[in-house]
């Protein structure tokens, strides 16, 4: 138990949601969707992520699928694709409120 607790102390992580935006194979499709998606929503952070060989935009960070599916509904009416998607990367200070 001990061993456990340690180990929960020094993770920088927690698990969560994010809605993503795009996920694509062509570099310069997903970099012209970020920049659209800064202009129409510029208060929503967002991250992209590059494992080969696909580039993800990704925005929001949530404890709960429900606080990300309100967001998920603003969102998909300029991106009819976005859809939540579960990430284990997130740190604590990203964590939003609901929109």
């Amino acid at each position: 138990m001990d061993r456990y607790g340690a180990d929960n102390r020094m993770s920088t992580f927690v698990d969560g949601w994010r809605i993503q935006i795009v996920s694509s194979t062509d570099r310069r499709k997903t970099t012209e969707m970020k920049s659209t998606f800064i202009q129409k929503f510029p208060n929503i952070p967002i991250t992209t992520e590059h494992t080969p060989p696909y580039y993800k935009i990704r925005a929001g960070a949530f404890k709960t699928k429900l606080d990300a599916m309100s967001l998920l509904y603003i969102i998909k009416q300029e991106v009819p694709g976005a859809y939540p998607t579960k990430d284990n990367k997130i740190r604590p200070s990203e964590i939003v409120g609901i929109f």
